[in-house]
């Protein structure tokens, strides 16, 4: 019996795990919309509208890739909690001396479970994971205007059943250096399966988003807003406590909205801190502030960068982010 509770208790964290950010809507893919920059993450967990040389912020923006980021080798560890754990790595080049391409994978691994037929006999233990491998490409159109696209393949397998899926994520950017403005849109997972994990039909998680950065003149901070899930715009949500709630008109924008800032002590140096409205009612039975809340810091050592960031990603636990980042 207790070896049945073990593994009914397992079974069901990776139905949790399967979605992390949207619980209602994203299903086996939800591991898609998990930040693999420790940037992005901690300023909110989207950041498409960040224009830094580094090259993990090209992951949710393909448009941002560009020559600085060349030769960079990205890699970034993520706890999301209890044995769940994501992995992801990235190469940065040249295109054609005006632009850049990338190649990255990322991957969950749920751990190991105890499988049990109908009457409660073992099976032995089985594994379950999701992998996704993507190339993109971004290349200016003008000084201020680039663009950028990726195509991404994802690979599911839960014991010995597997997926398979193909996204496609699109993205633009205008930067004005001078004003220290950029703003950004992507569509991001637009594709479906190919083979579906037991004859069970699940969409990617197809999004559309807005963002906007905007340094301060004379000051060593910068601002992010950047609104996502605007394709399901207003749906009710359930909180942490299973409760099902629904939002007042004025919510209904606030909780599509990250809202991040940026305390950049210098070139080598930068704390960041970011607010989602929906992500503190989903995630907390008491409505707590703080659940709603991520944060995070990063510096540079010559060629090597290192970053971290602390967010709620679900209902059980905050994770904690680290990112790597060397220059060859």
């Amino acid at each position: 019996m207790q070896k049945m509770k073990k593994s009914v208790l397992s079974l069901t964290v990776l139905v949790l795990m399967a979605a992390p950010a949207y619980p209602q809507e994203v299903g086996e893919y939800g591991f898609l919309e998990l930040p693999v920059s420790s940037h992005a993450a901690a300023l909110g967990g989207t950041a498409i509208s960040v224009v830094e040389p580094e090259s993990s912020l090209a992951d949710q923006n393909p448009a941002l890739l560009c020559p600085e980021m060349a030769g960079q080798l990205g890699l970034s560890y993520m706890n999301y909690v209890s044995d769940v754990n994501l992995g992801y790595a990235s190469y940065t080049g040249r295109f054609h001396q005006l632009g850049a391409w990338q190649a990255g994978i990322r991957f969950v691994n749920y751990g190991d479970f105890s499988g049990y037929d109908a009457d409660g006999n073992a099976t032995g233990s089985f594994s379950a994971k999701d992998i996704a491998m993507h190339y993109g490409v971004g290349y200016p159109l003008s000084d201020r205007w680039q663009v950028g696209a990726s195509v991404r393949a994802v690979y599911t397998k839960y014991e010995v059943n597997t997926a398979f899926a193909l996204g496609v994520d699109v993205g633009i950017n205008y930067y004005n250096e001078g004003s220290g403005r950029s703003f950004s849109a992507v569509l991001s997972n637009l594709g479906g399966q190919l083979k579906s994990l037991e004859d069970r039909k699940v969409n990617l998680p197809t999004q559309l988003s807005f963002g906007i950065t905007k340094e301060v003149e004379h000051l060593p901070f910068c601002f992010t807003l950047t609104a996502t899930d605007l394709f399901d715009w207003d749906k009710d949500y359930v909180d942490a406590s299973g409760q099902v709630c629904e939002w007042s008109n004025a919510e209904q924008l606030l909780n599509h909205l990250l809202w991040g800032v940026e305390w950049i002590a210098s070139d080598q140096f930068y704390l960041a801190a970011a607010y989602s409205l929906r992500r503190q009612r989903e995630f907390s039975g008491d409505g707590g502030f703080l659940r709603g809340v991520s944060l995070g810091a990063g510096f540079n050592v010559k060629r090597l960068s290192v970053q971290a960031s602390y967010a709620s990603y679900n209902a059980a636990e905050g994770s904690l982010l680290i990112g790597l980042g060397y220059k060859f």
